[in-house]
């Protein structure tokens, strides 16, 4: 387990569309963001793993999609797991489980979240299923959780809620092997029935966007290096000072792990696996959060070269119409494809022309003189 307490792409995607419009004068005059809704976080990841006896294809194939959970958990309800919005597999899919969305993924991994509801202390809970190839033939299967853990009474609360996290996972990761290597699962056991009465559950409060509308940015580049010299030039969480905006520092945590915070918009690392990451921002007291989250990936193509992609996953119902959306989503793809070919440039060890990194709202530098 680790703990820490608590920005490139998010400082753009929550703010304005016309923090980026390109300036002829001084840079443009943000208004202050709203206090953090947890100032004072305490993250903590949970890590579990267990080897499986088969090739990456075949376990992801097994156990990989969004709604596998309802096979693999084993319930005594059975499997209960349904898609409500998008497709299996897809960026901005929708489970019944949790009302959980699939907020980042990669070949072999998918990271899910839960949406913030109103008047509800949000604990940035994520997931993340990860299979990495071993050899030709087995393969580590690892499931790491994510949270805030700063609202609960105590110590010994934390602990027990940890506890009861990884008991319930490792349990989850052993189904998951059982079936990857063609077995079949024991008879799902019912928990015990309470000593006392349980009081009735309350009804949960409404989400703070009850009528999301997911839209996934996916952007790609090949990049004439290998996948291990890719990542190590610019696969660090703040390498984005570098490749995208200037003044990245860690303020929580080590940069690569999770929950690492890094300066630009108070951005959280939520998932990774070993050529990729996942941030998103925390919830500010606004009460506006449209889920956005980011995904860098280095995947290897051949020895020697490798595919970057880079995917922005964000709720749009906010906008007015089509064509605010339209505009926002050409937006969001210029400026990320523009900082993908910073990541090409630096990763065939080129160095950047002048302003090819600046800050938003910052003027476009002049054309040189002729």
């Amino acid at each position: 387990m680790s703990s820490v307490r608590v920005a490139l792409a998010g400082l753009l995607l929550a703010a304005s569309p016309a923090a980026f419009t390109q300036q002829t004068a001084g840079p443009v005059a943000r208004p202050p963001q709203a206090p953090l809704q947890i100032p004072n976080p305490h993250y903590i990841s949970i890590p579990m793993e267990i080897d499986v006896k088969a090739p990456a294809d075949k376990v992801w194939a097994r156990v990989g999609k969004f709604c596998d959970i309802g096979e693999w958990s084993n319930a005594p309800t059975g499997n209960t797991c349904k898609i409500t919005s998008g497709k299996d597999g897809e960026f901005g899919t929708m489970r019944t489980v949790g009302t959980e969305v699939l907020v980042g993924k990669t070949q072999y991994s998918y990271t899910y979240a839960q949406a913030p509801r109103e008047g509800t202390p949000f604990n940035l809970y994520h997931g993340t299923l990860d299979a990495e190839p071993l050899t030709a033939t087995t393969t580590r299967l690892r499931y790491t959780i994510f949270l805030d853990n700063s609202m609960l009474a105590d110590d010994a609360a934390r602990e027990a809620d940890i506890k009861a996290r990884r008991t319930r996972f490792t349990t989850a990761l052993q189904n998951m092997k059982i079936l990857a290597e063609g077995g079949t699962m024991p008879a799902p056991v019912a928990p015990p029935a309470p000593t006392t009465p349980r009081p009735s559950a309350a009804t949960p409060a409404a989400f703070l966007s009850p009528n999301p509308h997911y839209v996934s940015v996916p952007m790609e580049t090949q990049v004439n290096a290998p996948v291990d010299k890719v990542w190590a030039r610019i696969g660090k969480f703040c390498d984005i000072g570098e490749w995208g905006f200037p003044g990245c520092s860690i303020i929580s945590g080590t940069d690569g792990d999770f929950g690492a915070v890094r300066t630009i918009g108070n951005e959280v690392l939520v998932g990774k696996t070993k050529y990729s990451y996942i941030y998103t921002q925390p919830l500010r007291t606004s009460g506006a959060y449209i889920m956005y989250h980011g995904t860098l990936e280095a995947r290897a193509l051949t020895p020697t070269t490798t595919l970057l992609l880079y995917t922005l996953l964000y709720d749009n119902s906010n906008l007015a119409d089509d064509a605010a959306r339209d505009a926002d989503i050409a937006r969001r793809r210029t400026q990320f494809t523009g900082l993908l070919q910073n990541m090409k440039i630096l990763s065939e060890g080129g160095t950047l022309p002048p302003g090819a990194i600046r800050a938003p709202g910052r003027p476009t530098p002049a054309p040189p003189a002729k």
